[in-house]
């Protein structure tokens, strides 16, 4: 039986996909799991690994503390070099390296839980972390359109649904500008124990 598989293999265009995909193991369950690297992989867990894996994640949540920093957290390249989090809850909303500062003028009305019902004003915000794609994010929720020609969306934590804390222009729905004002920041769990 190998040979034969490696003889339809071998008779098959370059680039074509495989016949067919690795077989499921009992009790086992596809994830994509996100390497170091940023690369993703499909790989096979059961369902106890996969619960105790949420546990922890849950469990570090509750352990990250985010700071309000008078500048971004930036490299050399302008990538953020923390954890982008809720200033309301702490939930991750950005992993390290992955937007990009930039420096920006944009109205957003000020910050309010959903269920307060006050007059919003707002302010013009000038620094911003800009996501080219919407899978980088950890964690964020985009309200229905907003303006009187409905021209923005605004950005808000998942978890608690503060915000605004950042906007997408629905003229280019693949940016979308975090506010450094809106936001707290924090290393890695080992690296700020390692700071101590």
């Amino acid at each position: 039986q190998k040979m034969s598989k490696q003889a339809d293999d071998a008779s098959k265009p370059a680039g074509a996909p495989p016949a067919e995909a690795p077989a499921m193991q009992p009790g086992q369950v596809p994830v994509m799991v996100e390497n170091a690297d940023g690369s993703t992989q499909q790989m096979q867990f059961d369902l106890a690994t996969i619960m105790a894996a949420l546990r922890s994640q849950s469990a570090q949540k509750k352990t990250m503390k985010g700071v309000k920093e008078k500048d971004p957290p930036v490299d050399s390249d302008k990538k953020n070099t923390k954890f982008i989090l809720c200033s309301q809850c702490n939930c991750k909303i950005l992993k390290p390296g992955k937007c990009t500062l930039v420096e920006k003028k944009i109205f957003m009305h000020d910050m309010t839980l959903r269920e307060e019902k006050k007059a919003q004003g707002g302010e013009e915000l000038t620094q911003f972390w800009l996501v080219t794609n919407q899978m980088q994010f950890e964690n964020v929720g985009v309200s229905k359109p907003v303006g009187g020609s409905s021209d923005f969306r605004y950005l808000a934590c998942s978890d608690c649904d503060k915000g605004p804390i950042g906007i997408r222009f629905n003229s280019n729905p693949n940016e979308f500008f975090v506010a450094h004002d809106r936001v707290t920041y924090a290393l890695p769990p080992a690296e700020s124990n390692k700071s101590k």
